[in-house]
């Protein structure tokens, strides 16, 4: 029987590759990918599966359908006057958007199972966001952008088909430690006091004097364009020379590697020789010593960087420094959870100990003052960051123009002192003259008031500061990234602690809302949703 559809329908409905020749095949199946991809990247931040985001793609999908369906009277559709029931058929060009519901619901359900799955023979829930969810997001993106071919529509991969062997490995660690600790067993791994004393007579071997041993790491903390970058190619060079750092700190000579993802490959050739001329550093000295490794445009996460230090030999060098840190931060790393910072530095760790080398971390402070802070709260994110580092150095300015006062906390070393360095250009030099407690200053004095400004008259009552003064205050319809907004509060009175919190508890109530775009750019916040991409 031929049926007479009403115009611009269809019989059947179709969100998978079921019909697999329709018109819009090709537009269906990349609108499929795409959502599966977005859906797939909330995965990574999952501390348990969210079944409210599953539920409600579940129903998104549903209503998907629901919103293609259209009512026929059966009368009209088979032609036959004596039927007066009604028969559904479904808009036609429903297939794009029916197929990327599809994919978003079939993601998050794909990855809870994986979850359930990992999770039922003891593998350790916290791990399994960054360890297997992530590295499959990263599979899966590359998937969603591969050539289409029609005649082959290949399915996307699973979680458990993509956990590199790292990460399979320290998985099993971590569950064979949860089985020990449930069993209330001793590691086999632990040593008596005798034992320990007896095997390590002898602390690691120094690298930087006072600050920094081999297979430890360094954070070296300051705002944004004081000259960070200019004061770690200073200690590569004095590294690779076997030189003083500043003037202060010996230095055990050795091959050093500088991961830098800020500037091109020329700007550290015109940058290095200047560094060198300024502290008469020849290039017999150091020319097959200093290696740089230039990633501007190709960035890797720090995950992403196991297979480049696989291809490194381990000993090769003493020094590997990675500039900019936050750089190579994962995706959607809130660098302000403790919890995901310190699995940050515990893969740093691995890699240290797999290449035998230490690791300089340039990091940027947070917004704001930091002279009233110690020397550990100094440094943008959550506190663990000073915590799981060996060596804190972090620079903060001086009342002294071009002035920094040098400071640091250290794990393995005696305390330091802090110093005063001053800027000339292209490095920083000692100077002993200034005084280093003499900090600038958080605020600048504030004028005395005169007689007519000092009445009698009541002062207005400020409102409480909540999420909702916050996001009225500081959030507009317009994305701003989230230091932005810290900063405009702090400077309207609040505590960078305060504000962060606030900034949570609005996006908690809904107030504001989370923008994303590239994986290299900060995330922001508005008043508004961000608009849904359209496959």
């Amino acid at each position: 029987m031929t049926l007479a559809l009403p115009p611009d329908t269809v019989q059947f409905y179709n969100d998978g590759p079921d019909f697999p020749k329709t018109p819009l095949q090709m537009e269906a199946e990349r609108a499929y990918r795409f959502g599966f991809m977005a859906a797939s990247a909330a995965t990574a931040r999952w501390r348990s599966p969210d079944e409210a985001f599953i539920e409600s793609l579940r129903r998104s999908r549903k209503d998907m359908r629901r919103r293609a369906e259209v009512l026929v009277p059966s009368s009209v559709l088979y032609g036959n006057p004596d039927m007066d029931s009604d028969q559904i058929v479904y808009r036609a060009g429903h297939d794009v958007n029916a197929a990327s519901a599809r994919g978003k619901h079939q993601a998050v359900e794909i990855a809870c199972q994986c979850w359930e799955a990992m999770e039922d023979e003891g593998y350790p829930t916290d791990q399994l966001g960054p360890l297997v969810m992530h590295p499959w997001v990263a599979e899966i993106r590359k998937w969603a952008q591969e050539t289409i071919d029609p005649n082959r529509l290949i399915p996307p991969p699973r979680p458990e088909e993509c956990i590199p062997e790292a990460n399979r490995l320290r998985l099993d660690q971590l569950r064979t430690a949860l089985d020990e600790e449930s069993q209330l067993i001793l590691p086999t791994s632990a040593r008596s006091v005798r034992q320990l004393m007896n095997e390590n007579p002898d602390l690691r071997d120094p690298l930087v004097h006072g600050l920094l041993r081999i297979g430890e790491t360094m954070n070296v903390i300051a705002s944004p364009k004081m000259g960070k970058s200019w004061l770690v190619t200073d200690l590569a060079l004095a590294v690779a020379s076997g030189r003083k750092w500043l003037d202060i700190f010996e230095t055990v000579r050795g091959n050093v590697l500088i991961i830098d993802n800020e500037l091109h490959r020329e700007t550290s050739a015109n940058r290095i020789p200047k560094v060198m001329k300024a502290r008469g550093i020849p290039m017999e000295e150091v020319g097959e010593k200093l290696f740089v490794e230039n990633v501007r445009g190709k960035l890797q996460d720090i995950y992403g960087l196991n297979d480049y230090f696989d291809g490194l030999t381990p000993g090769k060098f003493k020094l590997i420094i990675l500039d900019a840190f936050y750089r190579f931060m994962p995706r959607d790393t809130d660098e302000n959870d403790n919890g995901s910072m310190s699995h940050v530095y515990n893969q740093l760790d691995e890699y240290a100990a797999k290449l035998g080398c230490s690791f300089a971390l340039v990091h940027h402070s947070a917004k704001g003052n930091q002279s009233g802070k110690s020397v550990t709260d100094v440094g943008a994110g959550a506190g663990s960051q000073s915590r799981a580092t060996d060596t804190h150095l972090i620079l903060r300015p001086h009342e002294e123009t071009d002035c920094v006062v040098l400071d640091a906390v250290v794990r393995s070393w005696p305390p330091i002192q802090p110093r005063v360095l001053r800027w000339t250009f292209p490095v920083w030099s000692l100077d002993d003259s200034l005084d280093p407690a003499a900090l600038r200053p958080d605020r600048p004095r504030r004028k005395a008031k005169t007689d007519s400004e000092s009445d009698s008259s009541p002062k207005a009552v400020e409102p409480p500061w909540d999420a909702l003064r916050f996001t009225q205050e500081f959030v507009t319809d317009a994305p701003s990234p989230k230091l932005d907004l810290v900063e405009s509060a702090t400077t309207a009175g609040l505590s960078e602690r305060k504000a962060n919190k606030l900034l949570r508890q609005a996006e908690g109530s809904g107030l504001i809302h989370r923008w994303r775009y590239g994986s290299n750019q900060p995330i922001r916040f508005a008043k508004v949703p961000q608009p849904e991409v359209v496959s």
